[in-house]
């Protein structure tokens, strides 16, 4: 039996690509609900389950989560195709992707996205 070396292990960089890529979607589902309270994108838009069928019984949440679930897949692809051979610095992507998370969750906590609020 040998013993395994470095050469011998995969490249962690379509790992660290799919922890950053979930960071950004919840960011991204974050930017959408503040953008949503102030107006800027309004809520008969984001209602895909009324305009195209999708997502029946959830309302705007449902073009939320679905634009937030392209955005993941669309960062997790880009990601993972330019870091598929390739060994990044895993503790930064980390932190990268639990900055995001955090900054996610912040903004769709009610007292933070209420500030936005359009009156």
């Amino acid at each position: 039996m040998s013993a395994i070396t470095p050469t011998d292990t995969k490249p962690n960089g379509p790992v660290a690509a799919a922890f950053i890529a979930a960071g950004v979607g919840c960011m991204t589902l974050g930017l959408i609900v503040v953008l949503n309270e102030a107006k800027v994108i309004p809520s008969a838009t984001l209602d895909f389950a009324k305009n195209y069928g999708i997502g029946s019984g959830v309302g705007p949440l449902s073009g939320k989560v679905i634009i937030s679930t392209i955005v993941f897949l669309a960062m997790w692809g880009v990601l993972g195709f330019i870091w598929r051979r390739k060994e990044v610095n895993f503790g930064r992507a980390i932190t990268v992707a639990v900055v995001c998370l955090a900054i996610g969750f912040l903004l769709t906590f009610p007292p933070v996205f209420e500030i936005f609020a359009a009156d």
